[in-house]
């Protein structure tokens, strides 16, 4: 198969909301579950698998503007460890020098260790990490200008993910096998944009709402959970490409910190305040996880980001497109 012709260039404004949603859908949860041990309810979307489908289209855009590895971890690095660290920081300052041990083994070993008394939204950094250099072996291997080695890919991701899903196992190693397919969800549909683009702005979003819905549709299910992820991811995706501009100005990118800083938050405040119910809870962590986040972005990951648009030395002169 024949690459398709990639435009590397085009600024997707749905992203940003989109991510923004489905951090604020991993707080409800986390702010719900830590108030009551019987909570449940998984979401309307598999956030974790579903941010790797976005990382899938626009990293890979991303080392398609440049070609270069060192350009590549460069930007990724600027991306991720500013605000990781200062998560970790707040930890420690919030709770104590043990969630911060904690919170580190949970980061390096991508929660396969999971102490309590932790930051537990830190266990996905480590296999984003690790889809990034995934994609940098394949890029170097020639598969993206062969999108049928990435669809056999994902055929094979998702025949162990179906596998797995029906195992009597920790639900942990279920959401696991969902991330592989769902990032070579996001490959593929950035190997295709223009075709998937052809289909205007108002029908992914239409598809995306269907999906957020679907545990409240009486549609069978198929391939256990990992139909569903694998149609999450794809949704998520083309609701983020789609280039409606739902909200007229540009938004700042918290979703990131609201994600890395919302568990110190709320183990704090419980701890702290003790609030007696989950609205109060909730104010308390919307005020506070805003403020953090938004003085995280404008004073720490926006300027980060501006070093990582400088082009290094070794990324002159390389290819811009697949």
């Amino acid at each position: 198969m024949s690459n398709p012709i990639l435009n590397t260039t085009v600024r997707y404004p749905s992203f940003d909301l989109i991510r923004l949603l489905l951090a604020v859908e991993v707080v409800v949860v986390h702010t719900w579950a830590s108030l009551d041990p019987h909570f449940s309810w998984p979401g309307f979307i598999r956030a974790v698998p579903a941010f790797l489908a976005v990382s899938g289209f626009l990293v890979l855009k991303s080392f398609a503007n440049t070609g270069s590895w060192t350009a590549f971890a460069r930007k990724r690095a600027l991306r991720i460890f500013p605000a990781l660290i200062c998560s970790l920081l707040l930890g420690y300052v919030l709770l104590d020098y043990t969630f911060l041990i904690n919170s580190l083994t949970v980061w390096v070993t991508g929660g396969l260790m999971m102490p309590p008394h932790t930051n537990s939204a830190l266990w996905s950094l480590a296999w984003e990490e690790l889809a990034y250099a995934v994609l940098a072996i394949l890029w170097a291997l020639g598969a993206y200008k062969r999108p049928v080695y990435i669809w056999l890919l994902l055929a094979v991701a998702s025949v162990i993910s179906w596998k797995i899903t029906t195992m009597p196992i920790s639900p942990y190693y279920h959401v696991l096998s969902y991330l592989a397919p769902a990032f070579f969800t996001g490959n593929l549909m950035f190997l295709y944009q223009e075709r998937l683009m052809r289909f205007g702005s108002v029908l992914p979003w239409v598809f995306f709402v269907v999906v957020c819905l679907w545990t409240y549709i009486p549609i069978p299910g198929i391939g256990g959970d990992m139909a569903p992820s694998v149609v999450q991811a794809f949704a998520v995706v083309w609701a983020g490409m789609s280039g409606a501009k739902l909200i007229p100005s540009k938004i700042p990118d918290l979703s990131y910190g609201m994600y890395v800083y919302h568990i110190p938050m709320i183990l704090f405040i419980n701890a702290a305040y003790k609030p007696g119910n989950a609205f109060l809870t909730g104010t308390l962590l919307a005020l506070a996880l805003v403020l953090f986040s938004s003085a995280s972005w404008y004073l720490i990951e926006k300027p980060a980001l501006k070093l990582k648009n400088q082009p290094s030395p070794a990324a002159e002169g390389q290819p811009r497109v697949l």
